[in-house]
């Protein structure tokens, strides 16, 4: 009984992020020519990462199957690669307010580990904002004008999709100076995997990489677990 609550908990978190290919084609401009790195494997207490070079030779339109697009201008080879999803960069979803870093100062001042100040922000991050259904569905069904999206948006509403959460971890992480990356890839919803994003943290005082996913909070206990068994990397779509 408790294994059939679990996995409906999970395909209904996981409900926004199942067409995430068809949102991602209709966000992908022409002209525009995408970077391949892949991912290739995933274990609880890090990365394996398996990169994939282009050299100049093969600078030609090339889509990789990860969440993000890492995109670059076909006009200029150097120009700064930037990383789309749900019509803005992560660039921009990241972004912070004073807000924002007063709150997650508030809530790790009287932490005395790493652990326990990234563990304190995913606790307050899957509690105090909720997944928003309706935005979800406004992003599947690919509306011309989709909604705000990002950090100080999650923080504001107190509510949005795995995107949000991922970058409002992001900007709270980096207010307390913890390192932290968002990852995009899949997650298994109990029948099938689809497209999700997530975070982790690096604990300097134990010198490792853990697992983060605060849009799972409700469904077990998704900081640094073995639940991560049933995520599949499939890139890095960016470290700070």
């Amino acid at each position: 009984m408790k294994e059939s609550k679990f996995l409906l908990v999970i395909a209904g978190i996981l409900s926004g992020c199942v067409q995430i290919s068809v949102i991602i084609a209709m966000l992908v401009f022409p002209n525009i020519t995408f970077n391949s790195t892949a991912v290739s494997s995933f274990s609880e207490n890090g990365l394996k990462q398996d990169f994939s070079s282009n050299d100049d030779s093969e600078y030609s339109k090339r889509e990789n199957s990860g969440f993000f697009k890492n995109i670059q201008s076909s006009k200029s080879k150097s120009s700064k690669a930037i990383i789309i999803y749900n019509g803005i960069t992560i660039d921009d979803g990241i972004k912070s307010n004073e807000n924002i870093n007063n709150k997650a100062v508030e809530l790790t001042e009287n932490a005395t580990s790493d652990r326990e100040r990234a563990k304190i922000l995913y606790t307050w991050i899957g509690s105090n904002i909720k997944y928003d259904d309706a935005k979800a569905e406004q992003v599947i069904n690919g509306n011309r004008k989709m909604p705000e999206s990002g950090a100080i948006c999650a923080f504001e509403k107190r509510s949005g999709i795995c995107f949000d959460k991922a970058c409002l971890y992001v900007a709270m992480s980096r207010a307390i100076n913890l390192k932290v990356r968002i990852i995009g890839g899949q997650a298994f919803d109990g029948t099938q995997y689809v497209g999700h994003a997530w975070n982790q943290v690096y604990l300097n005082d134990e010198n490792t990489w853990i697992n983060v996913d605060t849009t799972f909070y409700d469904g077990g206990n998704y900081f640094d677990s073995n639940l991560f068994n049933n995520h599949n990397v499939e890139e890095i779509a960016g470290e700070w």
